[in-house]
């Protein structure tokens, strides 16, 4: 029988008139795996502050293992979070840092902090200062610090993100060490090919909202369907307009592209329209990634109405 560990009801954040993340609900089992995917700016990293009591909710509950993190802060002890970029204390040491920042958790035995480092290849490090790591290494030590404290909930904010080749599988291994032992995981990454791992749920967001919440296997059922063409313009309603009215082909609207399904002669031509038209296209494909691909398919056909102002500019 699983155990709920996590539940968001309802969560936004408003700081000074504006949503970081807005009427946010999911929940997760002790255990699973979380993806959460979306542009830079749409309410990721947001997310897991306000998860990790880092950001004041606005509205709405956090409930950890049933205990609602406002009235029972105590909780939050059993949460852990890696940011990215990690913040540290740039002139004291590694280990400085680790047994300091590691202090409440009463997981700051030195033994402990060693093993938690040789995990991540920076056991070698540990008496250097943090003003002289590189960013991956930061990055490593941020992780080896989540791990250290042994969690019930590991946040994970772009957990690969620009670490080398020989780093990444000793990340991935952690974490499904991890959750082996029952911690359950959220991860964040702005694209799906960057998360090395099967997750058990996908969370897409846009516009600091949860556009949509998949399983394992409803994600791989929607990335497999069909895949756009597309023309990134400045006005991609009026150019949606032309191209349905001009080629009779259905389209949909994807931050500043334009998508439809068409093969590379149409493709072509379209462009090709559109600089007749005198219409700059900045850059004209198809979606290869398969988070750009999942949008895609989640986003809705094109309604056109009225663009007599775009028409005009």
């Amino acid at each position: 029988m699983s155990e709920n560990l996590l539940n968001v009801k309802n969560m936004s954040v408003l700081i000074k008139d504006r949503f970081l993340v807005k009427n946010i609900s999911f929940s997760m089992e002790k255990g699973e795996c979380v993806a959460v995917i979306g542009e830079d700016k749409s309410g990721k990293t947001s997310l897991i502050k306000a998860i990790s009591g880092s950001l004041p909710i606005s509205a709405g509950q956090v409930f950890i293992e049933n205990h609602d993190i406002f009235f029972d802060k105590k909780i939050l002890s059993k949460v852990s979070t890696c940011f990215d970029p990690p913040i540290f204390f740039k002139y004291q040491t590694v280990m400085e840092n680790m047994q300091y920042l590691s202090t409440l958790s009463e997981a700051n035995d030195k033994l402990e902090i060693i093993k938690a480092l040789e995990k991540f290849n920076l056991a070698h490090k540990m008496n250097t200062k943090v003003k002289k790591l590189t960013y991956f290494e930061k990055k490593l030590m941020s992780l080896a610090l989540g791990f250290l404290t042994k969690p019930h909930l590991i946040l994970l904010d772009e957990p690969f993100k620009n670490l080398p080749p020989e780093n990444l599988e000793n990340v991935k291994n952690a974490i499904e060490k991890i959750r082996q032992n029952g911690t359950s995981v959220i991860l964040t990454s702005t694209c799906l090919e960057n998360i090395k791992l099967d997750c058990d749920k996908y969370i897409f967001m846009e516009d600091r909202e949860i556009k949509k919440l998949l399983s394992r296997e409803e994600m791989e059922k929607i990335a497999e369907g069909p895949t756009y063409a597309f023309v990134k313009v400045k006005y991609p309603h009026y150019v949606g307009k032309l191209i349905m009215q001009n080629f009779s082909l259905p389209v949909k609207i994807l931050d500043k592209r334009v998508l439809f399904e068409s093969d590379e002669d149409v493709t072509s031509k379209i462009v090709q329209f559109l600089s007749e038209k005198k219409l700059s296209v900045y850059r004209a494909g198809f979606l290869s990634k398969k988070a750009e691909k999942v949008f895609a398919n989640l986003t809705p056909y094109f309604k056109p109405e009225p663009l007599e102002k775009e028409e005009d500019a």
